[in-house]
């Protein structure tokens, strides 16, 4: 690998790396309970969680399908 894309992937982790932290100290800096409002919400909406329930059992339902194939006991 020539010098130039060293230093091109240097620059381009660098970057990722330090936009991570700034946006994890942004998310850490703010209250627990601001972090945590969307979440109550959207577990409040009754479509949303049966909309989750089904798509749960349905992957459990396809998994335990493909194991007893395999040999996985569910």
């Amino acid at each position: 690998m020539s010098g130039k894309y060293r230093t091109l992937l240097l620059v381009v982790s660098l970057t990722t790396t330090l936009l991570n932290i700034a946006i994890f100290a942004g998310q850490m800096s703010g209250p627990a309970s601001a972090r945590a409002g969307g979440a109550s919400k959207l577990l409040d909406d009754e479509d949303f969680t049966d909309g989750l329930t089904r798509l749960i059992r349905k992957t459990v339902r396809d998994y335990c399908t493909v194991g007893k194939r395999d040999g996985i006991d569910c």
